[in-house]
C-alpha cells in the first residue's frame, strides 16, 4: 500500500475533481476496503487493483452525497480509465520532484519550504528576508525553472 499510496491518491483526486475533502474521504474508504479485501488480491498488480476499488468507492461516495452528483456513472468510468496513466505520471513526477528538492542549495530549499510547506505568502517571506516582493518572486521563478528542468531530466533518464 505504501508504495502505491501516492498513485492512488492522484487517481482519486482526478475522480473527485480535485476536491481535497472528498478525495481524502474516498482515499480513507478505499484503504479500509483494501485492508478488508486483501485476501482477494490476485498478486498481479496492486496499484491497478487499488485504483479499481477506489473507482467503485467513488461511485458509492457520489451516491451518498446528492450534492456531488454532478457526473454520470459513464463519465466517472471514463475518468477512471483516463486517470490511471495520469496518476502514474504524477507519481513519477512527484518522486522526481522529491529528489530534485534534495539537490537544491540550502537557501533555495528554505525559500521553497517557507512558500509551499509553511504556506507563507510572498509578502511574509519578503518581510522576513528584508527583500522586495519582486525579488522573492524572481527567486521563486528561478527555482521553479531549476526544479522543472531537473524533473524533466530525471524523467528522461528514467525512460532511457
Amino acid at each position: 500500500m505504501a508504495a502505491n499510496s501516492s498513485r492512488l491518491m492522484s487517481f482519486i483526486r482526478i475522480l473527485t475533481l480535485n476536491r481535497q475533502d472528498d478525495a481524502e474521504e474516498v482515499f480513507q474508504r478505499t484503504c479500509m476496503i483494501l485492508w478488508q479485501k486483501f485476501d482477494q488480491f490476485d498478486g498481479e498488480n496492486f496499484g491497478a487493483w487499488a485504483c479499481r476499488i477506489a473507482h467503485f468507492e467513488m461511485l458509492k461516495f457520489r451516491d451518498s452525497r446528492i450534492q456531488t452528483r454532478i457526473l454520470h456513472d459513464e463519465t466517472i468510468e471514463f475518468l477512471a480509465i483516463a486517470a490511471l496513466p495520469i496518476a502514474d505520471g504524477l507519481s513519477e513526477r512527484r518522486a522526481a520532484l522529491t529528489q530534485c528538492l534534495k539537490k537544491l542549495p540550502d537557501g533555495d530549499h528554505q525559500l521553497i519550504q517557507q512558500r509551499y510547506y509553511d504556506g507563507l505568502s510572498v509578502q511574509e517571506i519578503s518581510d522576513r528576508l528584508g527583500r522586495s516582493t519582486h525579488a522573492v518572486y524572481r527567486e521563486l521563478s528561478r527555482i521553479h525553472g531549476l526544479l522543472s528542468r531537473c524533473i524533466e531530466r530525471s524523467l528522461t533518464e528514467a525512460c532511457s
